[in-house]
């Protein structure tokens, strides 16, 4: 895929993990092609593209619209980021590199600075922060097969999105887990680190599906 086909698949995807589009809502091909100043054929193929992850439901002779997910679909995806996240936190505690560690500061740095800055593009910059932050996690665990079951799971769902829904608090608590975190993987305290990623994806979970099914 190209690097403009690329922009529209990231673009519309953010639209429905952000809830901009809610679940159920219509993805116009003309009305996007003419918000991103773009022919239809880059819309078309990326709604294509969310069709086959589970993220949007095509519709003949109707058009597009943004999956709809129920309660069960929600706590199953963090049950099993739970599980297979806080697995990938006791690995990387045991396999990090310096390296790691270094990029896992400035990620948990970063992260601080925005929360503070309180810019009007302070959520899609704590989304961004936080994909690399539990991404740098997943290949410091040193297992491919874990990395790319992950990162399908999170691909294929909207669940990523959290931050666009957290108040002051839940910002300030999500910074202190990965403050935490990476201090326990820093540390080599693998059973710490795992347990602490895995209490993390349950709150996210917590707050997600109050926010939604409340």
């Amino acid at each position: 895929m190209s690097r403009g086909r690329e922009t529209v698949y990231d673009t519309i995807r953010m639209k429905i993990v952000s809830g901009e589009v809610q679940p159920g809502g219509h993805l116009a091909e003309a009305q996007i092609s003419e918000e991103l100043g773009v022919s239809r054929s880059p819309v078309r193929a990326a709604l294509h593209r969310l069709a086959e992850e589970g993220l949007v439901r095509l519709e003949a002779h109707r058009g597009a619209f943004a999956s709809a997910y129920t309660r069960a679909d929600i706590e199953e995806v963090f049950e099993l980021r739970r599980i297979l996240e806080g697995r990938a936190a006791s690995l990387a505690a045991l396999h990090r590199t310096s390296d790691h560690i270094a990029r896992s500061e400035v990620l948990v740095q970063e992260m601080g600075r925005i929360v503070d800055a309180h810019s009007d593009s302070r959520r899609q910059e704590l989304h961004d922060n936080n994909r690399g932050f539990h991404e740098l996690i997943l290949s410091a665990a040193n297992s491919p097969r874990l990395f790319q079951i992950v990162k399908t799971l999170t691909q294929t769902s909207v669940t990523p999105g959290t931050f666009f829904y957290y108040s002051e608090e839940d910002l300030t608590r999500s910074l202190r887990f990965h403050t935490d975190i990476h201090q326990a993987i820093a540390d080599r305290r693998a059973e710490t680190a795992g347990e602490l990623m895995s209490l993390h994806l349950r709150y996210a979970r917590d707050l997600f599906v109050n926010k939604h099914f409340a």
